[in-house]
């Protein structure tokens, strides 16, 4: 039977012997996949790492070298979540000050902040870039993922499975919290699951409706405040091309100075920011009505003839 040839990648001078998946000392080449497949998005390659590293089990069904990145580094991030939890619970002047003594505690104190530091840096290594012969792999890392306090984790369920373990939080209720408030305020949910530990059912059912009914009343009171600010200015919906310029969009528009569509592109991440509790779709919806409505606006004969807002653009 014929063997399968794996191609070494390039090796910078100053990350020679270094693994890279995390960074530490490399003794090893891992030959990624095991079992090539027709649904591999690159060559066959030989990547330099640490024994650690190239021990970790991995299933068939990843096709890229990044992939397999993303499985590894969530392998150091379970296996060393009692040393990453030191960062979580301590600082390192409260352990500098906490004077720990005895054989154990003694020993733990001089040595957990070096001990965190060297689990994080493994997991927050990058690596560089790949190519062969010189020549770039030109494939896209396109690795889904959660990203939160600097550290990329497999998926969302993987980071609230972290601080589970390392804070001792409560699972299901940082998780029913994300669930109101999104996963772009995880690190609120964290902190009102730090505060509410070892709850019973009851209590954690409580704080869930005091969650919710306070985002209610939040996105009510925007939805107010941005309906009055309308009709201060008089603004109203403009249908355009087959869909519709919200007056709440064209409002946000001309607070943020976005008078045309280059500016709006410019402001585009800020403006859905400000508008994620719509929700995807309809946030979506109305940013694109809103484009077309600045584009339409560019021709100031279309603006003198069609525009009923054209009084509150000034």
């Amino acid at each position: 039977m014929k063997a399968h040839t794996y191609t070494p990648i390039d090796i910078p001078f100053n990350f020679r012997h270094t693994c890279w998946f995390c960074g530490e000392p490399s003794s090893k080449s891992l030959d990624f996949p095991r079992k090539p497949s027709r649904y591999l998005q690159h060559a066959l390659l030989s990547i330099p790492a640490c024994s650690e590293c190239h021990v970790v089990n991995y299933p068939n069904g990843l096709n890229s070298i990044w992939a397999l990145r993303a499985h590894i580094k969530q392998a150091i991030i379970s296996r060393y979540t009692k040393h990453l939890a030191i960062g979580e619970n301590w600082t390192e002047q409260e352990l500098i000050d906490s004077q720990f003594s005895g054989a154990i505690l003694g020993g733990f104190g001089k040595s957990a902040w070096h001990m965190y530091n060297i689990a994080k840096q493994r997991v927050a290594f990058e690596g560089w870039l790949i190519s062969v012969d010189d020549i770039p792999l030109d494939i896209i890392d396109d690795t889904s993922g959660f990203e939160f306090n600097g550290t990329r984790y497999s998926s969302l369920s993987s980071c609230i499975d972290f601080y589970v373990d390392a804070t001792d939080v409560d699972k299901e209720l940082l998780t029913q919290i994300i669930d109101i408030v999104s996963p772009n305020r995880f690190e609120y949910a964290l902190k009102i699951a730090r505060l509410n530990k070892r709850i019973s059912n009851h209590q954690r059912e409580q704080i869930i409706e005091e969650i919710h009914t306070q985002e209610t009343e939040k996105q009510e009171a925007e939805r107010e405040q941005m309906a009055s600010s309308n009709a201060d200015l008089s603004i109203v919906d403009v249908a355009i091309s087959g869909t519709v310029a919200p007056a709440f969009a064209i409002q946000w528009a001309i607070e943020h100075g976005a008078h045309s569509l280059k500016e709006l592109c410019q402001l585009e991440d800020d403006y859905f920011d400000e508008f994620e509790h719509l929700g995807g779709t309809t946030a979506f919806l109305s940013y694109n009505g809103l484009q077309l409505y600045l584009n339409a606006r560019e021709e100031p004969n279309w603006v003198e003839a069609h525009d009923p807002n054209k009084e509150a653009w000034g």
